[in-house]
C-alpha cells in the first residue's frame, strides 16, 4: 500500500489516502474533500481536493495526519 497526501483547500485541513494506486487515492479523496466542504462550508459543491504528494511509510507515520 501506498500513501498519498491530499488537501482541502478551503478548510487548509490535510489527510492521508492509503490506497495500490493514485487513481483509486483521488477518487477516495475526492469523497473525503465532500464531506469536508459539508462539515466546514455547509456546501458539498464548494470544495477543492490538491493532491500533494506520496509520502514513504515512515513520512505518513510521523505526520500524525488521520489516513483512510
Amino acid at each position: 500500500m501506498k500513501h498519498f497526501l491530499f488537501l482541502e483547500t478551503h478548510s487548509g485541513e490535510e489527510f492521508i489516502v492509503g490506497e495500490d494506486s493514485l487513481k483509486e487515492a483521488k477518487s477516495i479523496a475526492l469523497d473525503i474533500c465532500r464531506e469536508i466542504a459539508l462539515n466546514y462550508c455547509d456546501n458539498e459543491h464548494d470544495f477543492c481536493c490538491d493532491y500533494c504528494g506520496e509520502l514513504t511509510d515512515d513520512q505518513a507515520e510521523m505526520s500524525g495526519l488521520d489516513e483512510y
